[in-house]
């Protein structure tokens, strides 16, 4: 069993990418907000990270997501490469498969690369549009 150290404990890699959730008693809109996702650029040969500040939200209609999962499920992307515009809708579709959640929404802020920020939205709503 090959373990790791994150967030202050020894986890098992097998914890990693796996959101768990716990049931909640109301409908209840909810906001991650980290500013230390990252996945590497696939544009750039070699190590380029991409840092990404990302806002997370949906409505837990049954069940809500337990935040040290999320964090272990992101830090996933850290060795991925992939564009911020394929890993805003492949942060929605998973988060959006977990029944008892609904209206998500992405919203993540690229790190200056070449003096230009990027914000990328995903889904867009009829005022995004």
């Amino acid at each position: 069993m090959e373990m790791n150290e994150m967030l202050g404990r020894e986890v098992d890699v097998s914890e990693y990418g796996n959101l768990e959730t716990f049931p909640v008693t109301a409908p209840t809109r909810i906001t991650f907000h980290t500013e230390e996702l990252q996945a590497l650029c696939p544009a750039v040969e070699g190590i380029q990270p991409d840092i990404y500040d990302t806002k997370i939200s949906y409505t837990a209609m049954t069940k809500a997501i337990e935040s040290k999962s999320l964090k272990l499920w992101l830090v996933t992307y850290r060795n991925q490469r992939i564009f911020g515009e394929h890993l805003a809708v492949a942060l929605f579709d998973k988060i959006n498969a977990v029944e008892g959640i609904t209206d998500v929404r992405i919203n993540m802020i690229q790190n200056i690369r070449g003096g230009i920020i990027t914000h990328i939205a995903y889904p867009l709503n009829a005022r995004d549009k």
